[in-house]
């Protein structure tokens, strides 16, 4: 389907050539001669992005965008002004237009600044239906809990999102971290704008910059085509950097830079593009440690830390582990079709476990006992025997190979822990890039990506 412009311009000739030509490049697009009738149209048949001229007769272009933004907070506008009037794009930008071009201008600059704007409605778009799952799933979740350090973390969440400071999410891996900064952006003033994930840990290290900040077409080897970074892609809304410990050093200078100037630079370009972008931070390493070891810049820490929350592990609310298996059982089983309820013994030998892997190892643990587990009560002797089964070697130890002994301790977490590689790594005590690298070297899974038992 064609991405659908709204082209909103008085002059008869430049609607007709400029429409025609927009056609004939991709789009589908409808003209206005005025605001007349424009408002109305976008809520009954809502365009992918608007171009508009400031210089209307009647409602002039400032008052339509005002009116186009009441209408749709999403819509993303395009402004076309003449020479000299820049003030008046300036004044449309702080209205919420997207871009602003002068007159006359180029095609390829006009399609480009299009796409753009379409590329961002997409996301848009996307992220508030990812919203409303998550809204829908918050409840049922991570953040269910009646506790005093649930309550206290609530608390701050709601304190948080007020603010439109950078925060740093702390907390083991399997808290909830994610969903700690979905929750602050749901509750924030940039809710309907984007909330782009980037998992630091996860971005091969050449590659992070272009991820973040973009790059343009012949840039680097495989840079067939320019593309946008998230930060340009986040614009206006959050973005999540999970596992920011784990960011390469020489990127950071480049991120602090578009902290604090709101300024990025996309590989191969030499201009810089100005970003509103609220930063949400999460890590489950000692940073402090990191900045000792000389891994991770101060500056940039204290940068991406003015408001700091720390996600309690789950041992530090065992009050909450009855209410949370509940929650997870009765989810896991409506899945599979059964009926399947926990009891009290069952309760009591949850709630006497440490679980390392925090709230992930507990769903995780949820989900296996109502897929494995025979009849409709689950007692403690399933517990033991699907949640926290053994899988050590009984008596000598099978090898005095270091390596070996490694590669067995690897396969012994991963097997305890359903094949989750963040919560293994949690019980080996090791980071998660580690536990990758060592997965690699033993040959336990494929070179060329993660294998399907990779948890979320």
């Amino acid at each position: 389907m064609k991405p659908r412009i709204f082209f909103v311009d008085d002059d008869d000739t430049l609607r007709k050539v400029l429409g025609r030509e927009l056609d004939e490049a991709g789009f589908e697009t409808r003209t206005f001669p005025s605001a007349e009738g424009v408002v109305e149209a976008l809520r009954a048949e809502p365009p992918d992005a608007l171009l508009l001229d400031l210089r209307l007769p009647g409602i002039d272009g400032i008052e339509l965008l005002k009116r186009i933004r009441a209408a749709d907070e999403g819509a993303q506008v395009v402004v076309l002004t003449g020479h000299g009037a820049v003030p008046e794009a300036v004044e449309a930008m702080r209205q919420g237009a997207h871009d602003f071009l002068t007159k006359p201008v180029r095609l390829d600059v006009l399609e480009q600044v299009l796409r753009r704007a379409i590329e961002r409605r997409a996301l848009i778009d996307d992220n508030a239906r990812l919203r409303r799952v998550v809204e829908q799933d918050f409840a049922k979740s991570g953040m269910l809990g009646q506790g005093q350090a649930m309550k206290r973390l609530r608390h701050e969440i709601e304190r948080v999102a007020k603010s439109d400071s950078h925060v740093l999410v702390q907390g083991e891996n399997g808290t909830g971290k994610e969903l700690v900064a979905r929750n602050i952006h749901s509750l924030s003033q940039r809710s309907i704008q984007p909330f782009v994930v980037v998992n630091c840990g996860a971005v091969p290290s050449t590659l992070v910059e272009s991820e973040l900040f973009g790059h343009e077409k012949g840039s680097f080897t495989g840079a067939d085509k320019r593309r946008i970074g998230l930060f340009e892609a986040a614009h206006g809304g959050t973005m999540f950097l999970d596992e920011i410990g784990e960011l390469p050093k020489p990127v950071q200078p480049v991120l602090l830079r578009a902290l604090q100037f709101g300024e990025i630079r996309p590989v191969g370009s030499d201009r810089t593009r100005k970003v509103d972008v609220r930063v949400i931070a999460a890590t489950n390493r000692d940073l402090f440690e990191r900045i000792r070891e000389g891994s991770f810049r101060e500056d940039l820490y204290y940068r991406v830390a003015p408001l700091v929350i720390e996600v309690p592990p789950l041992r530090a609310r065992r009050e909450d582990i009855r209410g949370l298996a509940q929650a997870f059982v009765a989810r896991s089983a409506a899945r599979v079709g059964r009926v399947v309820e926990l009891d009290e013994a069952a309760y009591q030998r949850l709630e006497e476990h440490d679980w390392p892997g925090n709230v992930r190892e507990l769903e995780n643990a949820a989900e296996r006992l109502c897929v494995m587990a025979d009849g409709t009560r689950i007692g403690p002797e399933m517990v033991e025997r699907y949640v926290f089964r053994k899988t050590a070697s009984k008596g000598d130890l099978p090898t005095l190979n270091v390596d070996e002994l490694e590669r067995l301790a690897i396969i012994a977490a991963l097997e305890r822990h359903g094949g989750d590689k963040k919560v293994a790594a949690v019980t080996l005590g090791i980071a998660l890039k580690t536990l990758y690298n060592k997965l690699d070297r033993y040959g336990l899974r494929p070179a060329s990506g993660i294998p399907e038992s990779e948890s979320a």
